[in-house]
């Protein structure tokens, strides 16, 4: 799959997450959804921060419909193609790479064979100023005690954005013998600040960076995904717009109307 001139890796997801497991340079993984695409269309800088990873990961079904559509298959058929026919369509596109999938079994492979992780998150609260920022500070401060309940062996460094520079990060990763980065401060900030982390390690720095977005507050329970059912029959966004319709309504529009209308736009390649 192609979109906005960005290759998206296509494998089966065993495959990709075995090329994780033992890395032998610096690797940067993003894994964009039809969300990202569209913040891409209008942003030339992040698409450029796009095609700087070393694998973009498919991660959402709107990919596989626009996918069809830039081969001129109406939407409501690609979505039905993609609906019923959900081996076929993997199997011609590759398989979804998800981000929050990449976060729960590095995250339990790290803790098995006592490799290192370097999570990032948002800017730390210390002053709250509302009763969301609140809920933020406190999730914030129990961080690492949730992180060894869910994980009692694994070795996590928790750092907040803005408490080191990308150089210094980029430091403690090779004094630490750190494994993976994860990066979970919303797109483009997240994909933007790897590339700065990275650019400061040498090639052969056996790190995967990856950016997450809320994929840990997934693995922890701060947020609910969809139940395994839902998610086997791929409406895990329809389970979110109904659980949070003010705060998802926006996302469903951009990945339902405003992603398909981009996929089938023909625009110049930019230089």
């Amino acid at each position: 799959m192609n979109f906005l001139w960005v290759q998206l890796h296509s494998s089966s997801y065993f495959d990709f997450f075995h090329l994780l497991k033992n890395p032998v340079k610096k690797t940067l993984v993003f894994t964009p959804n039809p969300e990202i695409f569209v913040r891409a269309y209008s942003d030339s800088a992040f698409l450029e921060i796009l095609k700087q990873a070393d694998y973009n990961t498919p991660d959402g079904n709107g990919l596989y419909v626009g996918s069809m559509m830039q081969e001129w298959l109406w939407f409501f058929h690609a979505g039905l193609k993609v609906f019923f026919l959900k081996k076929q369509v993997a199997q011609k596109y590759g398989e979804l790479i998800k981000g929050s999938d990449l976060t729960r079994d590095i995250f339990s492979y790290a803790e098995q064979t006592d490799k290192k992780i370097l999570m990032i998150d948002n800017y730390r609260i210390e002053a709250p100023k509302n009763s969301f920022e609140v809920k933020k500070m406190n999730i914030q401060n129990s961080l690492q005690t949730l992180l060894k309940n869910q994980f009692p062996n694994l070795s996590v460094h928790l750092l907040f954005y803005g408490e080191k520079s990308p150089q210094e990060i980029a430091e403690l990763i090779q004094k630490e013998g750190i494994s993976y980065v994860f990066s979970c401060i919303g797109m483009k900030t997240q994909e933007q600040h790897l590339v700065e982390i990275f650019s400061h390690l040498p090639g052969q720095q056996a790190t995967i960076g990856i950016g997450v977005w809320a994929s840990v507050d997934f693995l922890l329970w701060l947020q609910t995904r969809a139940p395994s059912g839902v998610r086997a029959l791929w409406l895990e966004w329809l389970y979110r717009l109904m659980m949070e319709p003010r705060k998802r309504s926006h996302r469903i529009w951009d990945a339902v109307i405003e992603f398909p209308r981009i996929a089938v736009t023909p625009i110049k390649e930019p230089r």
